[in-house]
């Protein structure tokens, strides 16, 4: 399909592996493919390293229906669809437009890690995206980004105050190019979380002071939402799929304005 010929709406979703998705486990309405949510991805393949990312395939940017995706147990779900249908519902779609998702997020990645600062792989190949779908049409639009990482950075050591600085830096440099676009976070699973909350709540606390000192942003609580585990006996990393349906801040809350349209 020509996408060149569609106006679209721009959603990022970066992160690591509860923004990627490897949700599981039964949901009470099951997301069905629409010709109005779109992924965009990467046909490239990327290795986590100790410092950085590998890459392995010739990169290609491509577009295609929104739908759950193979995981190691099976289909897997994100959140990132169920947002895009509240976006939809609030009627911020507009009439012959489509809503692209850029599929950004790598599991197991962090700022400290050198995968997401300014200059790492990461955020470079996500900006190089958005680039790309703003480039297929000019009355293309970001709209918003939703970010869910944090868990490596606690897991590596990074220092609340360093964390803090590379993630206000992100969004900045973010917004600097698209406009005041709505951002949304969230807390970490809390089945895991719990087992090493020493490590963890500094983390999470710097990524709420984010969404609450950053204009035009929220963040999701997490404490009553299950893991995998909790639900069928499996990975307690991982936000179950129920999580889809259960917790999504809806687009009202949020970008009462929607940056105006930047041409090329």
């Amino acid at each position: 399909m020509n996408y060149r010929n569609e106006k679209l709406d721009i959603l990022i979703q970066g992160g690591q592996s509860n923004a990627e998705g490897f949700g599981l486990g039964p949901v009470e309405c099951e997301y069905v493919p629409c010709e109005e949510i779109l992924y965009l991805v990467d046909s490239r393949s990327a290795e986590v390293l100790p410092k950085g990312i590998g890459w392995s395939g010739e990169k290609s940017f491509n577009i295609e229906k929104a739908n759950n995706h193979p995981g190691f147990e099976g289909l897997c779900g994100d959140f990132s669809m169920a947002f895009a249908q509240k976006y939809i519902q609030s009627g911020r779609l507009g009439e012959g437009r489509k809503l692209l998702i850029i599929r950004a997020a790598v599991g197991g990645t962090g700022f400290v890690t050198s995968q997401w600062g300014l200059q790492d792989d990461l955020y470079v190949r996500m900006m190089e995206m958005v680039d790309f779908a703003r480039s297929l049409n000019a009355e293309n639009r970001v709209v918003g980004f939703l970010w869910h990482q944090g868990e490596t950075d606690a897991i590596e050591g990074n220092t609340p105050e360093a964390y803090y600085k590379q993630l206000m830096d992100m969004l900045r440099d973010v917004r600097a190019y698209y406009g005041n676009i709505p951002f949304v976070a969230a807390d970490f699973v809390h089945e895991k979380k719990n087992h090493n909350l020493h490590i963890a709540e500094p983390i999470v606390e710097v990524i709420r002071r984010v969404t609450e000192t950053a204009d035009n942003a929220a963040f999701v609580e997490t404490c009553d939402l299950p893991s995998n585990n909790q639900k069928i006996g499996k990975c307690h990393n991982h936000f179950s799929l129920c999580f889809l349906t259960q917790r999504c801040p809806n687009y009202r809350t949020l970008g009462k304005t929607i940056p105006p349209i930047r041409r090329f």
